[in-house]
């Protein structure tokens, strides 16, 4: 039960960051731009786009504030 868990929740990661990727893209911000804006740096920002981390809801509220969009908007369509 507990793999099926972990997978599920893999591809939940996935597609958030999918989610946030197109937003930046939307916004015209490079990965490093929102970075820099975000106080993040450029490598974690990728590693979110990928699904290979896990933002914190802190991080998810500071994407948010700089993309310009609601927390809930990551969420939308999932």
């Amino acid at each position: 039960m507990m793999a099926y868990a972990n997978k599920a929740f893999d591809a939940f990661t996935v597609k958030l960051g999918r989610k946030i990727q197109e937003l930046r893209e939307a916004k015209g911000y490079s990965q490093e731009k929102l970075a820099y804006l975000s106080d993040l740096d450029r490598v974690s920002i990728g590693y979110i786009e990928q699904g290979r981390r896990s933002p914190k809801l802190s991080t998810l509220f500071v994407l948010a504030k700089q993309l310009d969009v609601s927390v809930a908007d990551f969420f939308t369509g999932l």
